[in-house]
């Protein structure tokens, strides 16, 4: 789950459940460093202690509840894993939209595969090396 979505879930609750800019500050504070610091049951529990008519309170605890396994943000910054889909999201933008949405542009299943693989390799400095693998294989008789 994006580190960043979660959080600026918490900013929407905040700015919602406090019109005061010092207690929206302090809560949102310590909120996000619970979450920060794996601890999603105490984020769940400062929304649930807002007041009930706080719609988006009520769906941040929905979305909390529902995602507390993958809100673990502790233990995958301790692991090394990334916890912001950044990075994801630009591989999807270089690999597949810079090439196979060009205007006007229709594939196959097989060749938007094949392309995609191409495009990868090159901009991850592994064409040569494609290449000279490519050119080891014995030719169709």
């Amino acid at each position: 789950m994006d580190w960043y979505h979660a959080e600026a879930r918490l900013e929407i609750v905040a700015a919602a459940a406090f019109p005061d800019l010092t207690q929206r500050t302090i809560w949102l504070e310590e909120t996000t460093q619970a979450l920060w610091n794996g601890q999603v049951e105490e984020a769940i529990a400062a929304c649930q202690a807002l007041p009930q008519n706080c719609l988006q309170a009520s769906q941040a605890i929905t979305y909390f509840t529902n995602n507390m396994e993958r809100m673990q943000y502790d233990r995958f910054r301790a692991a090394g894993y990334m916890i912001g889909s950044g990075t994801i999201e630009s591989g999807c933008k270089q690999v597949v939209s810079q090439r196979l949405k060009l205007p006007g542009a229709q594939w196959i299943v097989s060749g938007a595969v094949q392309t995609a693989k191409a495009r990868a390799a090159w901009l991850s400095e592994q064409w040569h090396i494609l290449c000279t693998q490519r050119s080891a294989l014995p030719l169709a008789v």
